[in-house]
């Protein structure tokens, strides 16, 4: 019956915190900066599509422009999620940055997105915060970590028109290059309330019980982890710059995959090379209807995984390949011709091939979960067995192997990814007043659902099953020894937590379960005492009650739970179906230009214009993905192609709408000829 009510509260502690949580998108991929159908559209309009012509003629420009993200709390939130402190994240009215870190103008109040790093032993902690354990922080860590993720682009746009009249009338070919210098910067910020003095429990993360000090208070000898053996900062962790030292035997893993950068990251390249071959059929002076056939060669960078908020140029090593529309419409004209009202129309939509990327993905139900510890096992298990009573105790089939890893490390997979559609309309309206041009317009764009697949060619994936197992806060190490005998070495347990989430563990410190004390595990995967299996008969594997001490001043020991068996990992725990995305965003934009038409054969152009970009975001899309999983987290039947989204937390049918809003001024001009 205990087995059951524990089981019950640990099931409804996991329904709990996963219904709680937004699902958070570990890569973030907006549209190319080369595709940008306004950009293209304005300036030159008159110089291209000409109506009847008989020659061949062209034009060439070149729009250099600048653009900046904004709304940087959406882009956290993202990332983010639920964590991020004061709600949704959405608003951050709650979350902005009020400690004693200063970046200069980039600290304004609202723009900035914060979480909490928090140890398990904080007092009144914040249910929201980052358990610093999975960090190799103390648990007296208390920590904020501000962000205001902004994304800058700097391109030059060349493009050419060539109008092949001369073959067959109306029949035209074009191609552009954008040139693109992209900088991504999380402006990651942390500000420590409390470095942590704490000592880690023996059993926790090593497996000796060699004293490393005495309590100021007590003067009792404390006996485990030092606090100079762990990290100082959450940013240690996140930047992948080092793990617990000193302690030999044990394997501690840095970060090396979904790591924070706290520097901006850059990438040159050239976006993506396009050219279209078009056929405007009709064409006169007041009206031009045409078609086309556009492919796109991918010439930008391929997602690694290695950082959060990686740089991207272009469209993530995609082929494109797709078709066009171009109309134009002569509403007004002068009786001199001098003056003129246009609308023109510039839609595209093309088809994003399959493509391999690197990607980080979080466990089924668990977002934020790349960024939780995780404890390889060995199936050779030896002096331990779990049970009651002992003569009943039987091995586990698998044990700790004494090697702890971020789950990031092993969640980052070689994946191919494709879009169904991408599309964008331009709606322009110009004005032509002698030799200016004013252009005023609206531009909508979007990208289908990505569909994401494993790759089966690859053996595991990466990701070998039965491998590994997450630690929670769960103990790894069992001792046999007593007060008499404090150097004995510990014998690894085979305890693994799969309800534990990015924010908290199991065992429920302080108040532990139905009697059991926390560091006793009591929370851990189906929990049986522990033993060791030697030839006399066994002994009991206990753990080190730091802060239940006796009397005397000696430290005191109890007995401490397993698991029998473990819940390890596998690919099925993968949440591909939950890392998709879509896009859509809105667009105005304007162009101010002036052609000098008096020169004949070569005819200059030069302007100026400016866009405001609105992503569209779905703020319905959480409440529908999160429907958590209702047995452990092996339980999904899949297969390599599948996820666990797709038999618990049906997410199937959901795909979160991830848009860039950004602002861009740039000025094109470039000469024709004929």
């Amino acid at each position: 019956m205990n087995t059951m009510i524990k089981k019950s509260l640990l099931l409804s502690s996991l329904l709990v915190s996963t219904a709680a949580l937004s699902t958070v998108v570990p890569y973030l991929q907006f549209r190319s900066q080369g595709f940008n159908a306004a950009r293209e559209l304005v300036g030159w309009q008159t110089q291209i599509n000409k109506y009847d012509m008989c020659n061949f003629y062209g034009s060439f420009s070149a729009a250099a422009e600048y653009g900046r993200s904004f709304k940087q709390c959406r882009l956290a939130n993202y990332l983010f999620g639920d964590a991020l402190v004061g709600g949704s994240g959405v608003s951050c009215a709650t979350g902005c940055d009020t400690g004693s870190c200063d970046r200069g103008s980039d600290r304004d109040c609202c723009d900035r997105a914060m979480i909490r790093i928090q140890g398990t032993k904080v007092a009144n902690r914040d249910a929201k915060a980052l358990m610093a354990e999975n960090f190799y922080l103390p648990t007296d860590f208390d920590s904020e970590v501000t962000f205001k993720p902004t994304i800058e682009n700097g391109l030059v746009d060349l493009n050419l028109y060539l109008g092949l009249d001369n073959w067959c009338e109306g029949l035209y070919f074009r191609v552009h290059m954008p040139i693109v210098h992209t900088r991504w910067d999380l402006k990651f910020c942390e500000n420590i309330i409390a470095a942590g003095t704490n000592n880690y429990d023996p059993g926790y993360f090593n497996n000796t019980t060699t004293p490393v000090g005495a309590d100021a208070l007590t003067d009792v000898n404390v006996y485990g982890l030092a606090r100079s053996q762990l990290l100082n900062s959450f940013e240690e962790f996140a930047s992948g710059a080092g793990a617990i030292t000193g302690v030999a035997d044990i394997t501690y893993n840095s970060l090396h995959n979904a790591r924070m950068s706290t520097c901006r990251r850059h990438k040159t390249g050239v976006a993506e090379l396009t050219a279209a071959l078009g056929w405007n059929f009709l064409s006169c002076e007041d009206y031009t209807l045409g078609l086309n056939i556009r492919a796109a060669a991918p010439t930008g960078n391929r997602p690694m995984g290695e950082y959060l908020f990686e740089p991207i140029v272009g469209q993530g090593k995609h082929w494109e390949l797709g078709g066009g529309l171009d109309a134009r419409w002569v509403w007004w004209r002068s009786c001199d011709e001098d003056r003129d009202f246009t609308v023109y129309l510039d839609a595209n939509v093309t088809h994003l091939f399959k493509t391999r990327q690197c990607r980080t993905f979080d466990l089924c139900n668990k977002p934020l979960s790349r960024y939780m510890l995780a404890m390889k096992f060995t199936d050779e298990v030896n002096q331990l067995v779990a049970g009651k009573p002992q003569a009943n105790a039987v091995a586990p089939h698998y044990q700790f192997a004494k090697e702890f890893t971020p789950v990031a490390n092993l969640t980052t997979l070689p994946v191919d990814v494709s879009a169904a559609v991408q599309g964008e309309i331009a709606l322009k309206f110009a004005y032509t007043h002698c030799n200016w041009q004013f252009d005023v317009g609206y531009d909508f764009w979007g990208r289908s659902c990505e569909k994401i697949t494993s790759r089966c060619d690859c053996a595991d994936n990466g990701f070998k099953a039965n491998t590994w197992g997450l630690k929670g806060d769960a103990f790894a190490f069992g001792f046999t020894n007593d007060d008499t005998a404090l150097a004995t070495t510990g014998t690894p347990l085979s305890a693994t937590e799969s309800s534990a989430t990015i924010f908290k563990g199991t065992n429920n410190w302080p108040s532990g379960i139905n009697g059991d004390v926390w560091n006793q595990n009591p929370g851990v995967d189906n929990p049986q005492w522990a033993w060791t299996n030697t030839d006399d008969g066994g002994a009991t594997l206990k753990t080190h009650l730091i802060g239940y001490n006796t009397d005397a001043g000696d430290p005191d020991w109890a007995h401490v739970k397993t698991s029998r068996e473990p819940v390890l990992l596998s690919e099925a725990d993968l949440d591909i179906n939950g890392a998709r995305a879509k896009s859509m965003s809105n667009k105005v934009f304007g162009h101010i230009g002036y052609i000098w038409k008096d020169c004949e054969c070569w005819t200059p152009y030069l302007g100026v214009g400016a866009e405001a970009e609105f992503g569209m975001c779905d703020k319905n899309c959480d409440k529908d993905c999160n429907k958590p999983c209702s047995t452990a987290l092996n339980s999904c039947n899949t297969s390599c192609n599948t996820s666990c989204g797709t038999s618990c937390g049906d997410k199937k049918s959901c795909c979160r709408n991830v848009s860039l809003s950004q602002w861009g001024v740039w000025v094109k001009g470039g000469i024709s000829f004929n």
